[in-house]
């Protein structure tokens, strides 16, 4: 009788249902760093119609994350109570009304409320992503298809630059990039809601699945690899999203090139991401181990955070692509897929929660403290003084805090 729930359960992860919603739910995923993005990509063109610089625009772009932190733990037992459909149509929806905000925004201020709305949203999709999708794939094949969802703030940071810059300079405004990410918003609620169905049979433990066991904040907080993972997510979002935040500026202000060329190396290093991300979860499942991947991308990680806001010469920068793709599409897919597998199956949606509000806090103080740091010491000491530490931290806690937790 097992193995014919098995072989069953196998078909249908075959079939196209799983990745039919591995497809919508990472989609709407998408949506959530996309909005992140419009302010960060076309940076130049928002500062000089707001009138504000570099320490403001790190405000701006750092809002964004704020109640994603904050409604991350809560989200992980309203994820569970109002389901994946419910969930991922509020999250949808903070994009749909930041957009019209932004659009509709006369000063900074109300800028800023824009973005914490979107936040949100952000925030609610990082607890959702992993949830949805690990109930469809046995554990030892989730590598891909976390990898994959792993993958999805770096395919926005990979295509919107480039397209959020073209459409700016087309359009003669940036005004231009908020309307068409909520016509993007508003397209995915509607091809979501018509695709998503629940698991018929999911991989879950048996103990939840005979409802012996329930969400249960105290052992999640017991967990400690969970925290250890929550942290290196952390400290390498905040570095990260911080680096690229101020990319484009960096590009156009010290290597004499245009808007477009900023972006579009913003695009290539995020596009190869974007491809190592399900690469990186492949690769893991295939030599069993995500520990192993994780050292290899941290330390690519410190590698980049010494080189990013230090080179001068437009075509060495293809060193930093590299190693941007193995540092914003590797880590994440890792720790998202770790983060189903050190603690039961009821508690996922509380682990994913720990990442989700790590990496938003990570990103806020991130963005925040770099803008202020670069104004006062500029590009190339800022990534001595923020980004080396911060990734070097990183990979000493992979090292040390995850061996023997960890396979």
């Amino acid at each position: 009788m097992e193995e014919a729930i098995q072989t069953t359960k196998k078909g249908n992860m075959k079939g196209g249902r799983a990745w039919a919603v591995v497809f919508v739910v990472f989609m709407a995923g998408f949506c959530m760093p996309a909005n992140m993005g419009e302010t960060m990509w076309v940076a130049p063109l928002v500062m000089q119609a707001y009138g504000f610089g570099p320490d403001i625009l790190g405000w701006v772009n750092g809002v964004f994350y704020i109640l994603g932190a904050v409604i991350a733990f809560p989200a992980a037992s309203f994820v569970r109570r109002l389901g994946i459909r419910w969930s991922v149509t509020i999250a949808l929806a903070c994009g749909i009304i930041g957009n019209i905000i932004g659009i509709l925004a006369g000063d900074v201020a109300v800028l800023m409320v824009s973005r914490i709305i979107q936040g949100a949203g952000f925030g609610l999709m990082g607890v959702i992503g992993v949830t949805a999708i690990t109930p469809w794939f046995p554990k030892e094949r989730r590598g891909l298809p976390l990898g994959i969802w792993g993958a999805w703030v770096a395919t926005a940071n990979a295509i919107t630059p480039i397209i959020d810059g073209a459409v700016a300079e087309a359009t003669g405004t940036f005004i231009s990039v908020w309307w068409m990410l909520l016509v993007l918003d508003i397209v995915v609620l509607a091809t979501f809601l018509i695709v998503y169905r629940d698991p018929s049979d999911p991989y879950i433990d048996e103990a939840e699945k005979s409802g012996e066991v329930s969400f249960n904040y105290k052992e999640l907080f017991s967990n400690k690899v969970v925290w250890v993972l929550a942290f290196v997510f952390f400290i390498e979002e905040g570095a990260f999203i911080a680096s690229q935040g101020f990319l484009s500026a960096y590009v156009m202000e010290n290597l004499n090139a245009p808007l477009i060329v900023g972006t579009g190396l913003v695009s290539a290093g995020a596009f190869w991401g974007m491809c190592f991300s399900p690469i990186a979860g492949k690769i893991s499942d295939a030599i069993k181990s995500r520990r192993k991947v994780l050292i290899f991308c941290m330390v690519s990680a410190v590698i980049f955070g010494a080189m990013v806001f230090s080179i001068t010469d437009l075509y060495v920068y293809i060193i930093v692509i590299i190693l941007n793709g193995f540092t914003g599409g590797g880590v994440a897919a890792m720790l998202w897929a770790s983060c189903s597998e050190v603690v039961p199956s009821h508690l996922i949606s509380g682990a994913t929660a720990a990442l989700a509000c790590a990496q938003s806090i990570g990103m806020f103080l991130g963005s925040m403290f770099m803008g202020n740091v670069i104004a006062a010491v500029g590009y190339t000491m800022a990534g001595w003084y923020v980004l080396v530490p911060c990734f070097t931290l990183g990979l000493l806690a992979v090292i040390f805090g995850l061996r023997g937790k960890l396979k």
